[in-house]
Formats: structure tokens, sequence, C-alpha cells
């Protein structure tokens, strides 16, 4: 996986630009009240940290893109190369966050199982464990589709086609990605090909892993507004806390 974010990071920002990274992090701290140190799991390049950071968080991150961790530590953000399916810190945190459906990237039972072991191992009893992954409900709804975002600034220009294929049967999205990437100031282009492979969840599916893995789900909403999700909420933050 960690090829595939080398590959784009430098245009990651670029694309992203219009994600309010500021509304985010109010969210989590929010969610997260007055707790000291957090560590993310896939912090890719370090800008909720960086923000929480400015609130009072004392955060540590991972993530497998060593481009993206470059563009963190540049920031300040303290992290390092790790999966979040094996990382170990030999330490305890006051909470647990991922984000940006780092969750969803985690597509076999292992790997989801895996994952909830990570964050449970770096919690205290009672410590909370924030995440948001695709939700079922939405997805087979509104059923993935064709779609081209288009972004630039003074050096370059971005065209990102989205080509989705989707395997109902086991729950996943593969996310093909076609990134044409033109250079201003060169004149030169190249073209970049990607596969995101995503599963989305249910509620049962998410509160049978945690529980599985020594955590009760508290509260589940919608991302970033605090609905209660629906057939129009892709995303879903759940709030769990280890047990």
């Amino acid at each position: 996986m960690s090829e595939v974010f080398d590959s784009y990071s430098k245009y990651y920002n670029l694309l992203y630009k219009d994600k309010d990274y500021k509304a985010e992090a109010e969210y989590i701290a929010k969610l997260l009240g007055k707790v000291g140190s957090v560590f993310e799991m896939g912090c890719g390049t370090g800008k909720h940290a960086k923000l929480l950071t400015q609130t009072g968080y004392q955060m540590f991150g991972i993530d497998l893109s060593g481009t993206m961790l470059a563009q963190a530590k540049s920031l300040g953000i303290d992290c390092t190369i790790g999966d979040v399916r094996t990382f170990r810190a030999n330490k305890v945190f006051d909470a647990v966050i991922s984000l940006f459906h780092v969750a969803s990237y985690q597509t076999s039972d292992n790997d989801i199982n895996s994952y909830f072991q990570t964050a449970r191992l770096h919690l205290n009893k009672g410590g909370k464990f924030i995440f948001d992954v695709w939700n079922k409900d939405a997805v087979l709804a509104q059923k993935p589709e064709k779609r081209v975002k288009v972004l630039e600034n003074d050096e370059v220009k971005v065209i990102r086609h989205c080509t989705p294929a989707h395997h109902i049967e086991k729950d996943i999205v593969e996310v093909n990605y076609t990134i044409e990437v033109f250079d201003k100031l060169s004149g030169k282009s190249e073209i970049i090909k990607e596969v995101h492979s995503m599963r989305y969840f249910s509620y049962n599916d998410i509160e049978k892993y945690a529980s599985e893995n020594g955590f009760k789900i508290l509260h589940s909403e919608e991302w970033l507004t605090g609905n209660v999700p629906s057939e129009n909420t892709w995303g879903v933050c759940y709030i769990c806390e280890a047990i």
C-alpha cells in the first residue's frame, strides 16, 4: 500500500485542498475531550496532527508512506514509518485516532482485526479509539460511480479520473485512479495509475470487530456533522472505548 501513496503524495495536498482540516480537527478535539497524548494511526501529511498539536494534544503518528511522513515531519510532527496492523510503540496513549477511512483500507478480516489490536495495545482501559469508515448502507444505496476531479495551482494541474469496481460479495469497492499531472513550469506531463481497495462496514460489522478486540462502541455518528447515520451518510465516525 505504501507505494500507492508514495506515487502521488507530491500532489496529495493539492488534490485535497478543499478538505476542511480545521473543521475536522475541531470536530475530533470535541470527541477526544481533555486527554494529553494521542496516537494517530495513518497520519499522512500531518495536517490533522499539526492542528491538534496547536490545540494542546501531544501527537505521535505512523504512516506507510515515507514521502507523506517527510511532509508531516516538516510540520514538526513526531511520526515514523509504521503499518497500522503491526506497529508497536511499547507505550500507551490517552487516545488513538485514525482518520480519512484508514480503517476501510483494511480489506480482510485479518487486516481489520489486526488494526483494532494495534489500537487496543496502545490504550489503557477506558481510553478512546476514534475512527471513520465507509458506511455499508450508503454504498449499497448510492452505488459507487465514475468521477472526475480537476485541481490546479501556479505550478501544476491535476486531473483525477475515478472508475470504481464494486465487489459486493466482499463488501469492497476497488477504486481505480488515473491521475494526469501537467507541470506548468516545465511543460512536462505524467500519468499515474493507482488502485485503492476500500472495504465498507455496517454498524454490526464494527461492533463485532470492536468487541472481539477489547472495545465497546460508545457512539457512532455521521462524520463531521454528528447526525444520525443514514443511506446518505458515506462516512461514519465511531467512538469506541477500551475495556
